[in-house]
Protein backbone atom coordinates (compact mmCIF):
# COMPACT_ATOMS: atom_id res chain seq x y z
CA UNK A 1 0.00 0.00 0.00
CA UNK A 2 2.82 2.39 0.91
CA UNK A 3 4.61 1.84 -2.43
CA UNK A 4 1.33 2.37 -4.27
CA UNK A 5 0.86 5.67 -2.40
CA UNK A 6 4.38 6.84 -3.31
CA UNK A 7 3.78 6.02 -6.99
CA UNK A 8 0.37 7.73 -6.94
CA UNK A 9 1.81 10.82 -5.26
CA UNK A 10 4.72 10.92 -7.71
CA UNK A 11 2.32 10.78 -10.67
CA UNK A 12 0.18 13.47 -9.08
CA UNK A 13 3.31 15.56 -8.59
CA UNK A 14 4.21 15.26 -12.25
CA UNK A 15 0.69 16.19 -13.32
CA UNK A 16 0.67 19.17 -10.96
CA UNK A 17 4.05 20.36 -12.22
CA UNK A 18 2.96 20.03 -15.84
CA UNK A 19 -0.18 22.04 -15.10
CA UNK A 20 1.81 24.73 -13.25
CA UNK A 21 4.38 24.89 -16.07
CA UNK A 22 1.55 25.24 -18.60
CA UNK A 23 0.22 28.22 -16.64
CA UNK A 24 3.72 29.73 -16.75
CA UNK A 25 4.36 29.34 -13.03
CA UNK A 26 6.79 27.16 -11.13
CA UNK A 27 4.58 27.06 -8.01
CA UNK A 28 0.88 26.27 -7.83
CA UNK A 29 -0.87 29.46 -6.70
CA UNK A 30 -2.89 27.51 -4.13
CA UNK A 31 0.15 27.60 -1.82
CA UNK A 32 0.46 31.39 -1.71
CA UNK A 33 -0.10 32.83 1.79
CA UNK A 34 -3.52 34.48 2.05
CA UNK A 35 -5.89 35.80 4.68
CA UNK A 36 -8.32 33.03 3.69
CA UNK A 37 -5.64 30.41 4.35
CA UNK A 38 -5.08 31.77 7.86
CA UNK A 39 -8.82 31.71 8.50
CA UNK A 40 -8.99 28.10 7.27
CA UNK A 41 -6.07 27.02 9.46
CA UNK A 42 -7.78 28.42 12.53
CA UNK A 43 -11.20 27.04 11.59
CA UNK A 44 -9.67 23.58 11.19
CA UNK A 45 -7.84 23.89 14.53
CA UNK A 46 -11.11 24.86 16.21
CA UNK A 47 -13.02 22.01 14.55
CA UNK A 48 -10.32 19.57 15.69
CA UNK A 49 -10.72 20.85 19.27
CA UNK A 50 -7.06 21.86 19.51
CA UNK A 51 -5.95 23.97 22.46
CA UNK A 52 -3.55 26.89 22.23
CA UNK A 53 -0.50 26.49 24.38
CA UNK A 54 0.00 29.64 26.43
CA UNK A 55 3.43 29.21 27.99
CA UNK A 56 6.41 26.91 28.52
CA UNK A 57 4.77 25.20 31.52
CA UNK A 58 1.74 24.17 29.47
CA UNK A 59 3.97 23.04 26.61
CA UNK A 60 6.04 20.83 28.92
CA UNK A 61 2.88 19.38 30.46
CA UNK A 62 1.61 18.37 26.99
CA UNK A 63 4.97 16.76 26.21
CA UNK A 64 4.92 14.87 29.52
CA UNK A 65 1.39 13.60 28.87
CA UNK A 66 2.23 12.46 25.32
CA UNK A 67 -0.18 14.92 23.70
CA UNK A 68 2.85 16.34 21.89
CA UNK A 69 5.59 14.00 20.68
CA UNK A 70 9.17 14.57 19.57
CA UNK A 71 9.88 15.27 15.93
CA UNK A 72 11.87 12.52 14.25
CA UNK A 73 15.58 13.17 13.92
CA UNK A 74 16.78 10.40 11.65
CA UNK A 75 17.69 9.63 8.05
CA UNK A 76 14.45 11.16 6.69
CA UNK A 77 13.88 14.18 8.95
CA UNK A 78 16.34 16.54 10.63
CA UNK A 79 15.60 19.54 12.84
CA UNK A 80 17.36 22.81 12.14
CA UNK A 81 20.09 23.48 14.73
CA UNK A 82 18.45 26.86 15.40
CA UNK A 83 15.21 25.22 16.58
CA UNK A 84 15.28 25.14 20.40
CA UNK A 85 15.07 21.68 21.98
CA UNK A 86 11.85 22.55 23.83
CA UNK A 87 10.10 23.37 20.53
CA UNK A 88 10.97 20.17 18.65
CA UNK A 89 7.52 18.68 19.25
CA UNK A 90 4.19 18.40 17.43
CA UNK A 91 0.91 16.52 17.58
CA UNK A 92 1.16 12.81 16.66
CA UNK A 93 -0.93 13.43 13.51
CA UNK A 94 1.55 16.08 12.39
CA UNK A 95 4.58 13.90 13.11
CA UNK A 96 3.01 11.00 11.20
CA UNK A 97 2.36 13.27 8.19
CA UNK A 98 5.91 14.61 8.34
CA UNK A 99 7.41 11.13 8.37
CA UNK A 100 5.27 9.93 5.44
CA UNK A 101 6.21 12.98 3.36
CA UNK A 102 9.88 12.75 4.33
CA UNK A 103 10.11 9.04 3.46
CA UNK A 104 8.76 9.74 -0.03
CA UNK A 105 11.21 12.64 -0.33
CA UNK A 106 14.13 10.42 0.72
CA UNK A 107 13.05 7.72 -1.73
CA UNK A 108 13.11 10.33 -4.51
CA UNK A 109 16.18 12.39 -3.56
CA UNK A 110 18.20 10.19 -1.15
CA UNK A 111 18.30 12.93 1.46
CA UNK A 112 16.23 14.32 4.33
CA UNK A 113 13.80 17.19 4.94
CA UNK A 114 14.66 19.87 7.50
CA UNK A 115 12.13 21.23 10.01
CA UNK A 116 12.76 24.90 10.80
CA UNK A 117 9.89 25.35 13.26
CA UNK A 118 7.25 23.34 15.08
CA UNK A 119 5.26 23.99 18.27
CA UNK A 120 5.37 27.47 19.79
CA UNK A 121 3.62 28.67 22.91
CA UNK A 122 1.80 32.02 22.89
CA UNK A 123 4.63 33.68 24.81
CA UNK A 124 7.12 32.64 22.09
CA UNK A 125 4.75 33.81 19.33
CA UNK A 126 4.41 37.17 21.08
CA UNK A 127 8.20 37.59 21.17
CA UNK A 128 8.46 36.52 17.51
CA UNK A 129 5.94 39.20 16.48
CA UNK A 130 8.17 41.88 18.03
CA UNK A 131 10.98 41.06 15.60
CA UNK A 132 8.98 39.69 12.63
CA UNK A 133 5.96 41.85 11.86
CA UNK A 134 4.74 39.41 9.20
CA UNK A 135 4.38 36.63 11.80
CA UNK A 136 0.79 35.63 12.57
CA UNK A 137 -0.84 37.20 15.62
CA UNK A 138 -1.06 35.44 18.98
CA UNK A 139 -4.86 35.65 19.21
CA UNK A 140 -7.83 36.07 16.90
CA UNK A 141 -9.22 34.46 13.79
CA UNK A 142 -5.83 34.54 12.03
CA UNK A 143 -3.67 33.51 15.01
CA UNK A 144 -0.65 31.27 14.61
CA UNK A 145 -1.59 27.59 14.57
CA UNK A 146 1.94 26.76 15.74
CA UNK A 147 0.47 27.33 19.21
CA UNK A 148 -1.58 24.12 18.83
CA UNK A 149 1.22 21.76 17.79
CA UNK A 150 -0.47 21.08 14.43
CA UNK A 151 1.98 23.16 12.36
CA UNK A 152 5.51 22.65 11.12
CA UNK A 153 7.72 24.72 8.83
CA UNK A 154 9.96 22.93 6.32
CA UNK A 155 13.11 24.59 5.03
CA UNK A 156 13.19 25.71 1.40
CA UNK A 157 16.97 25.34 1.13
CA UNK A 158 16.49 22.87 -1.71
CA UNK A 159 17.40 22.40 -5.34
CA UNK A 160 14.94 23.45 -8.04
CA UNK A 161 13.85 19.85 -8.60
CA UNK A 162 13.37 19.29 -4.88
CA UNK A 163 11.30 22.49 -4.55
CA UNK A 164 9.06 21.52 -7.47
CA UNK A 165 8.53 18.03 -6.08
CA UNK A 166 7.71 19.33 -2.60
CA UNK A 167 5.34 22.02 -3.94
CA UNK A 168 3.46 19.42 -5.92
CA UNK A 169 3.27 16.92 -3.06
CA UNK A 170 2.03 19.60 -0.68
CA UNK A 171 -0.49 20.81 -3.26
CA UNK A 172 -1.76 17.25 -3.51
CA UNK A 173 -2.13 16.96 0.27
CA UNK A 174 -3.91 20.30 0.38
CA UNK A 175 -6.30 19.19 -2.36
CA UNK A 176 -6.99 15.99 -0.40
CA UNK A 177 -7.75 18.03 2.78
CA UNK A 178 -4.85 16.45 4.64
CA UNK A 179 -3.05 19.76 5.17
CA UNK A 180 -3.32 23.51 4.77
CA UNK A 181 -0.09 24.76 3.22
CA UNK A 182 1.45 28.17 2.66
CA UNK A 183 4.67 28.70 0.76
CA UNK A 184 6.46 31.49 2.54
CA UNK A 185 9.72 33.12 1.49
CA UNK A 186 11.99 30.74 3.45
CA UNK A 187 9.76 27.81 4.32
CA UNK A 188 6.67 25.75 3.65
CA UNK A 189 4.22 26.32 6.52
CA UNK A 190 2.12 23.17 6.93
CA UNK A 191 -0.88 22.65 9.20
CA UNK A 192 -1.88 18.98 9.31
CA UNK A 193 -5.64 18.45 9.46
CA UNK A 194 -6.13 14.84 8.33
CA UNK A 195 -4.62 11.38 7.87
CA UNK A 196 -2.33 10.59 4.94
CA UNK A 197 -3.64 7.00 4.58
Amino acid sequence: MKNFLVVLLSLTSLCGFAEAKHRGSSAPSSLAPTHVSLLRQNLCADQMGLVRIQNETELQSLVNSGTLIALPNDDVVQTAPSLPENRRYALPLTVSFLHTLAEAYRDRFSTFLVVDSAVRDADTQRRLRRINHSAAPVYGETASVHETGAAIDLSKRLTGAQLRWLRNMLSYYQTMNVAVVEEERRCFHIVVIGETE
